[in-house]
C-alpha cells in the first residue's frame, strides 16, 4: 500500500489513511518492528516524525543488518549502535510500554556502556515489559531493572550471567519473570529477589543456577511454575499453583508444597537422573491428585517409585478423581486403575514393551500376562486414545487388545504408523486389529500416517 499527502491525491479518490489522526497511526507503527517503524519516515513530511511516538520499541541486530548491505563487523557493529541511539534521542513519548533488545550476532562485541545505557534508559521512562536477549555480553544488566517499579513483565536471556541482587528490591508490579542462564550468586540473592517479587504470576526457569543451599521460595500468587534443567535446592511455596511443568536434569532438590492446587502437570525426567530428583518428580506427581491434564516423560526408575498407572500387589496408587487428560511420552506404558474422569490417553514416541516391568510371560510361540500380575481396570470414562510411531509388533498388540477388552465406552483408537511399516506389513496389522476383541461397541480404529 503507497502513503501518499492529501496534496497529491487525485479529485474523487479516497485518501482514508491521511484522514487518521496522529496518535491513531502512531498506534499502528506501535504493532511493526522499530525498525519497519522509522521505514515509514520517508513516506512523507507528515509521517517523518510519527515513528517517535510509538510506546514500544523493538532492536534486534540480527534483522537490522539483515537490511543493511555492510560487511565489516566494526561497521555493522557502529551502524546499529547509532541507529539505537538515534531512535532513543527522537522519540518523544515519555512512557514505554515494551522495550525489546535482541543481540543475536555473536560476531560482534558491543561496549557494555551502550548496552547499560539503552536499556537504563527504558527503565527511566517507566517501560512495563522488558525482553532482554544478550549473548556475549555477559555483564550488560544494569543494577537498576531490580527496582524498576513499573515493570510487569521481565525476560532474560543470556549466555550466562551471576546475578547480583543489591540489598534493596523492589518489582511490586512484576506479573511474569522469564530467566534462562542466571546465576544467583547464594541463597540470600535467590531470597531477596524472590521476596520482591510479591505479585508474581508466572515464573519459568531455564538452565538458572539457583543455589545449593535450601531455600524457599514463596510466592502466594504464583499460577505456572516451569522449571527446565536448573541446579538448586529449592523449596515452592505456592498455594495457588495450577501449572507446573518440570525438565529435570541435575536438580538437587525440589520440593513443591501444595501440590493438590495443581491442575496441569508435565514432568519430563531423563533417564541418566538419580534417585534423589526421580523421587521429588514421583513426589510432585503422587501429589498432583486434582489435575486435570498430566504429561509423563517416564523412565524405568520413574515408573517403578510411582506405580502411576499399574498395581502390582497391593502397592498403593494414588487417585486421581479429576483426570481428563494422559499423555505419556515413554517407552513403558502401565495402566490406570484410579482416574475415573480419564478421557484420554496419549503414547507419544513409543515402541511398547511390556516386558520391561515383568508383565510378560513368553512362551515358544506367544506372549501373555503373567498369572500373578494384577492389572488394574482400565479408567471407564476413556472415550479417546491416541498411539504415535505405531509399528504392529506383537507386544504392541498386546496392549491394544488389553486397552480394548477394558475400555468400554472407547469411541476411537488412533495409531499413527511409524516409518517402517511396509504396505504387506500394513495390510496383516488391519487383519489382526480387527480381529481383536471389543468391549465397547462404537469403538473404530484407525491406522494414519503422521
Amino acid at each position: 500500500m503507497e502513503f501518499k499527502d492529501k496534496s497529491c491525491t487525485p479529485p474523487g479518490s479516497s485518501d482514508r489513511i491521511s484522514s487518521l489522526s496522529d496518535e491513531l497511526l502512531a498506534n499502528i507503527l506501535t504493532f511493526l518492528p522499530t525498525l519497519s517503524a522509522v521505514r515509514t519516515s520517508i513516506l512523507s513530511r507528515r509521517w517523518r516524525h510519527l515513528f517517535t511516538l510509538t510506546r514500544n520499541l523493538s532492536f534486534n541486530d540480527g534483522k537490522y543488518f539483515d537490511m543493511a548491505s555492510l560487511t565489516q563487523c566494526e561497521e555493522r557493529k557502529m551502524s546499529f549502535e547509532r541507529f539505537v541511539y538515534g531512535v532513543l534521542a527522537l522519540h518523544r513519548m515519555s512512557h514505554i510500554h515494551k522495550f525489546s533488545l535482541i543481540l543475536d550476532d555473536r560476531s560482534l562485541k558491543y561496549d557494555c556502556s551502550h548496552l547499560l545505557a539503552w536499556i537504563t534508559a527504558a527503565v527511566q521512562k517507566g517501560v512495563q515489559h522488558l525482553r532482554l536477549r544478550i549473548w556475549n555480553h555477559p555483564n550488560a544488566l544494569p543494577s537498576c531493572i531490580l527496582n524498576c517499579q513499573t515493570l510487569t513483565v521481565l525476560r532474560i536471556y543470556t549466555s550466562g550471567y551471576d546475578l547480583s541482587v543489591p540489598g534493596v528490591v523492589c518489582l511490586p508490579n512484576l506479573r511474569t519473570l522469564h530467566l534462562r542462564y542466571i546465576r544467583f550468586l547464594d541463597g540470600d540473592s535467590v531470597k531477596r529477589f524472590f521476596v520482591a517479587c510479591s505479585q508474581l504470576n508466572e515464573l519459568a526457569l531455564h538452565y538458572c543456577q539457583l543455589t545449593t543451599d535450601h531455600v524457599c521460595v514463596s510466592a502466594t500468587k504464583l499460577q505456572k511454575l516451569d522449571l527446565c534443567c536448573c541446579s538448586g535446592h529449592v523449596v515452592i511455596d505456592a498455594p495457588n499453583l495450577a501449572i507446573l511443568s518440570h525438565v529435570s536434569t541435575d536438580f538437587v532438590g525440589l520440593d513443591v508444597k501444595h501440590l493438590r492446587s495443581l491442575l496441569y502437570v508435565v514432568v519430563w525426567h531423563p533417564i541418566a537422573s538419580m534417585p534423589p530428583q526421580v523421587q521429588a518428580l514421583c513426589d510432585i506427581v503422587r501429589g498432583a491428585v486434582n489435575a486435570r491434564e498430566l504429561i509423563l516423560n517416564q523412565t524405568n526408575e520413574l515408573l517403578s517409585l510411582v506405580k502411576f498407572l499399574t498395581v502390582i500387589g497391593d502397592n498403593p496408587t494414588p487417585t486421581y478423581s479429576k483426570l481428563e487428560r494422559l499423555v505419556l511420552v515413554s517407552r513403558k506404558p502401565h495402566f490406570d486403575k484410579s482416574s475415573p474422569q480419564l478421557e484420554t490417553v496419549v503414547f507419544e514416541e513409543v515402541s511398547i514393551y511390556l516386558d520391561c516391568q515383568g508383565l510378560i510371560q513368553k512362551n515358544d510361540t506367544e506372549h501373555e500376562l503373567h498369572s500373578d500380575v494384577a492389572l488394574a481396570p482400565f479408567s471407564s470414562n476413556v472415550r479417546t486414545i491416541t498411539v504415535y510411531e505405531f509399528g504392529g509388533r506383537k507386544l504392541e498388540l498386546l496392549l491394544l487388545k488389553y486397552l480394548l477388552e477394558n475400555a468400554g465406552v472407547l469411541q476411537k483408537l488412533i495409531l499413527y504408523k511409524d516409518d517402517t511399516m511396509e504396505m504387506q506389513r500394513e495390510l496383516q496389522v488391519s487383519k489382526e486389529l480387527l480381529l481383536l476383541p471389543k468391549a465397547s461397541t462404537y469403538c473404530t480404529i484407525e491406522l494414519e500416517e503422521l
